[in-house]
Parts: structure tokens; C-alpha cells; sequence
């Protein structure tokens, strides 16, 4: 009996260890040096295209060293694609250590069998230029056209041309109308809250004073305890938080990760960013 235990635990330990090294398999290896800034796994992206992202991705990184990523990957093996992004991420420490003002957009093209798949996904220091909505945004209004087109390549340059200036903090007009109305949303959104919770607050210290304090002929003393009782059992503040995300796989097996073009020269190296998971993603 003790031997018959021993060899499940041994059989059980070793389905464990190949559940992660497949896990891990699944994630491409992390570039020598971070001067393509564009891996075309898929290899969806044209030469005239992958130049101009290329390009335009250094010009970034050279002006503030936020590092863009892009990686597109042939198919989808049923790992969600905030999982994937987020192990790729942090494997391959996308943005600078200290600002995390890292990116990553994931591509799953379209097959015949799976349905097309993107990701931004961004870094801790990204998400105030990148917030969630202005990420789905750009996939929905600027991706996901050029996708259904089967053009990666303009797909990853309309959104490179949006996220570029954000992240230099210069939004271009239509994206800082969009902010702008999103602030002013959250703006009467907070105005709306306040003037409930006072309408709440003095109805409650009504009822605490008509209940508990209603005076008397000789008792108006309580008028003006009534309304100290009630302040100091009422709550005074309330905060709230949220947070939001989505999906992604990795290549079919046996699928080598080889990007289309060589390595340049600069030796940019990759600068330990991390990502708390923000971001968006959307499908086709």
C-alpha cells in the first residue's frame, strides 16, 4: 500500500512539472536585446509596415524610453490573453525599472477555427497616459477595421500612431476629446454621489432627532445635541475602487520562435518594467 502512494505522489509530482514547463513553453523567449521592439511570430506584418512601427517605436524609446512592444503570435492554445501578456511582460521586463512605462500589444490573427485576438496591455507607469478605455478604444475604432481587412500591418501602425504621442503626453485631437469627455463624465458622476449622500445624510439626521430627540416644551436641548448624536454616527467618507480585464494563447506545438528580421546593432537592452495587468482587449 505505501509503495502504491508513493508512485501516485512520484506520477502526480511529474504531471505538475510538465504542466509548467508546457505553461512555460508557451511564452516566447525573451530577445537578446530590445532593439526590433517588433516580433512578427505570425509573420503578418509586410517589410514596408514592420519598418515604419520599427522606426517609429525607437524614436519613442530614444525620446523617453517608454519601450512599445510588438508581438504577434500564430495561434491560440486556450490561455487567456491578459494571462499571456502578463507572463510575457514580466519575462521579458518591458519599460524602464523604475517608471514601468512599458506596453505590450499582442496580436492572434484570424484563422478558419479560432476567432482574431488583441491586446494593450500596460505597464504600472503606462496607465495614466494608456487608461483602460482609451486602450479599447484604439482597438475597436483604429484595430479591429484594418483587421477585418486582413491588414495587421496598417492595424499596428494606427495604433502605434495614437499611442506614440500619448505617451509623450501629446494626445492627438480626437483621443484628447475623448478624455476629456470621459473626465467630464466622471466629473457629474462624483457631483451626482455627493448631492445623494447629502440629501441621505440630512434625512437621516432627521429621523435620528424626530425618533430618538423630538423635543418637548422644556426640552430644546435636544435640538442642539440631536444633530451632534447624528454626525458622530454617520460615516463621514466612503472610497471606492475597480479594476478590469480579458484573453490569449500561445503558437501551435512545435512552432519556433523566430521573429522575421534580424537584430540591429544598438544592444537597447530589455529594462525590467512590470505590469499591474492594465489594459484592454477585444476580438474579431
Amino acid at each position: 500500500m505505501k509503495k502504491i502512494i508513493n508512485t501516485r505522489f512520484i506520477a502526480l509530482a511529474l504531471i505538475a512539472l510538465m504542466a509548467v514547463i508546457v505553461a512555460t513553453a508557451q511564452i516566447p523567449p525573451r530577445p537578446k536585446t530590445a532593439d526590433d521592439l517588433v516580433y512578427d511570430y505570425a509573420h503578418v506584418i509586410d517589410t514596408t509596415d514592420y519598418k515604419v512601427i520599427r522606426d517609429s517605436l525607437r524614436n519613442l524609446y530614444m525620446y523617453n524610453k517608454t519601450q512599445v512592444v510588438v508581438l504577434t503570435v500564430e495561434s491560440l492554445d486556450g490561455m487567456e490573453i491578459e494571462d499571456f501578456c502578463q507572463q510575457v511582460f514580466q519575462e521579458w521586463g518591458i519599460g524602464d525599472k523604475e517608471t514601468n512605462n512599458g506596453v505590450l500589444i499582442v496580436i492572434k490573427p484570424k484563422t478558419e477555427a479560432s476567432r482574431g485576438q488583441v491586446r494593450i496591455h500596460t505597464g504600472y507607469g503606462a496607465e495614466g497616459a494608456l487608461p483602460d478605455l482609451l486602450c479599447k478604444k484604439i482597438e475597436t475604432d483604429s484595430m479591429i477595421p484594418a483587421f477585418k481587412e486582413n491588414n495587421y500591418g496598417l492595424a499596428v501602425r494606427k495604433a502605434v500612431s495614437l499611442i506614440v504621442p500619448s505617451m509623450k503626453g501629446e494626445y492627438p485631437s480626437d483621443i484628447a476629446t475623448f478624455l476629456k469627455e470621459k473626465e467630464a463624465e466622471k466629473e457629474r458622476n462624483s457631483l451626482i454621489a455627493v448631492i445623494v449622500y447629502v440629501i441621505l445624510y440630512v434625512l437621516l439626521c432627521g429621523l435620528i432627532w424626530y425618533f430618538f430627540f423630538m423635543p418637548t416644551n422644556s426640552d430644546w436641548y435636544s435640538i442642539m445635541a440631536s444633530p451632534l448624536l447624528a454626525a458622530t454616527i454617520t460615516p463621514s467618507s466612503s472610497r471606492r475602487s475597480s479594476s478590469s480585464g480579458s484573453s490569449w494563447s500561445s503558437g501551435s506545438s512545435g512552432s519556433s520562435w523566430s521573429s522575421s528580421s534580424s537584430s540591429s546593432s544598438g544592444g537597447w537592452s530589455w529594462g525590467g518594467g512590470s505590469s499591474g495587468g492594465g489594459g484592454a482587449s477585444s476580438s474579431w
